[in-house]
């Protein structure tokens, strides 16, 4: 009797090792299965830019990949402090730039300077957190607030749907006294586009006082416009601003206006506190002297 429950017991303890064995396979098999049956991530990258307009259509698309490829096209520079080892998924046709990589970036810090007058390859600038307060942020946590390029003030019609821009001197006022930072700017892009020489101490007074960045920035790429060699000195006001940004724009625009008052005015940028205005007046300079 002893021998046939040794028999049982024997028979047992291999078809329970048999059981096991089989359910080990089968998770194996069905994990393998799982594996083999997940498609990968697929990616779309369509970027285009023209005339300031910019058209995306993005699916899982590295957030560096894009923005690399935005600034090659269109020249921009943009100053991120954010995670980059991010994806992007959107989707728009032909908004201005500035208002696409707002779509793109949505809630990350960073700071971006478009200057349509020239195409330079563009550069990304990725600060590190230990400076994010004294760069970007106001409140605390809240990224700047980036406007999209707007139209220039409404204008008046006059004779068969032609529209004329407001008077000179509304834009003046406009320029320095309005309240909305949006029509500051307005006022500021077409007294530039007016090529007035008279409207540069008007964009320089905005440049120094303004409290917007986009007011001062766009008061930048103004006086750029206006192209005249007399607007280093203005541009060079901006290299004192408290804003990084917006003093390696004047760098980068000092650059552009060229010649030896511009020149001095970038040298003394090498010593700037902020170690990417002085990589930036460093590389102007040495581009300005390759021209020579």
């Amino acid at each position: 009797m002893t021998a046939f429950y040794n028999t049982i017991k024997k028979y047992a303890q291999i078809s329970l090792l048999t059981a096991v064995a089989s359910l080990h396979i089968f998770i194996i098999n069905t994990h393998q299965g799982l594996f083999a049956d997940t498609p990968p991530v697929e990616e779309v990258f369509d970027i285009k830019f023209s005339s300031g307009q910019l058209s995306v259509k993005l699916k899982n698309s590295p957030l560096e990949k894009v923005l690399k490829e935005i600034m090659e096209q269109s020249g921009a520079r943009i100053w991120l402090n954010d995670a980059i080892d991010t994806t992007v998924t959107t989707e728009f046709q032909n908004v201005p730039v500035r208002e696409g990589v707002r779509r793109i970036l949505k809630d990350k810090n960073y700071a971006f300077l478009y200057a349509p007058h020239e195409i330079k390859e563009g550069k990304l600038s990725i600060i590190s957190a230990s400076k994010s307060k004294e760069i970007f942020t106001k409140t605390k946590g809240e990224p700047p607030k980036k406007h999209p390029q707007k139209p220039v003030q409404p204008a008046v019609k006059k004779g068969k749907g032609k529209k004329e821009k407001p008077p000179f001197e509304t834009l003046v006022k406009d320029a320095l006294e309005n309240e909305d930072a949006g029509k500051r700017e307005d006022a500021i892009i077409a007294l530039g586009e007016s090529k007035d020489k008279k409207a540069i101490e008007t964009i320089a007074k905005a440049l120094v006082n303004d409290p917007s960045e986009d007011v001062r920035l766009s008061s930048i790429d103004a006086l750029l416009e206006i192209g005249d060699k007399s607007v280093a000195e203005p541009i060079s006001q901006a290299l004192k601003d408290r804003d990084p940004w917006v003093r390696e724009s004047a760098v980068e625009a000092l650059g552009e206006v060229g010649g030896e008052v511009a020149i001095e005015f970038i040298k003394n940028a090498l010593n700037d506190e902020d170690g990417s205005v002085r990589e930036l007046a460093q590389e102007t300079l040495e581009e300005l002297n390759a021209k020579k």
